[in-house]
């Protein structure tokens, strides 16, 4: 497993340091498994609540212990919201279509009133958007524009995943 993932996520987690890397191990051994599909619509079901449920307390913790940003816990909260914001297309029963620079489409699923924050702020600026995003207390129960440099971090990524797509940004933090 990537040694930045490491560094951001195992320093926070209350448990033994032999614990811990076993974990990431077992981890990293489940989504290096050619016989398990990781299908991406599945994964990024409700990404909204496990992104507050599942990254948040790392991230927090991460920047309580080491007084910095998480790289890449970073980068996946822009990422977050460059899926959510896709060139959105239309917004229906099913979710939100959004349509990827080859043209074919994807729907988000997620709780409907995140979906309709989305659509509402479909047309918004990146800048603009990372705002509503970061200070929408109903996604994260506080006001994220509060972590310094977060802002100003979260649209850096955003753009880079827009410009140069996911893999190079990703490619950066790791």
């Amino acid at each position: 497993m990537n040694k930045m993932l490491h560094k951001e996520v195992i320093p926070t987690l209350p448990l033994d340091k032999q614990d811990l890397e076993q974990f990431a191990s077992a981890v990293e051994d489940r989504f290096n498994n050619p016989f398990i599909d990781h299908e991406l619509m599945s994964i990024s079901l409700n990404s909204t609540s496990k992104w507050k449920a599942r990254n948040m307390p790392s991230f927090l913790e991460y920047i309580e212990k080491e007084g910095k940003l998480p790289t890449c816990l970073t980068m996946s909260l822009a990422a977050y919201i460059a899926f959510y914001s896709n060139d959105i297309q239309e917004l229906t029963d099913a979710g939100l279509v959004c349509r990827r620079a080859k043209g074919n489409t994807y729907t988000v699923s997620d709780d409907r009133w995140a979906l309709e924050f989305y659509w509402k702020h479909r047309n918004d600026s990146a800048e603009a958007l990372v705002h509503a995003v970061l200070t929408n207390e109903q996604m994260w129960d506080q006001d994220l524009t509060q972590i310094s440099g977060l802002e100003t971090a979260v649209l850096a990524n955003l753009n880079t995943i827009r410009t140069e797509g996911a893999k190079a940004a990703y490619a950066s933090c790791l």
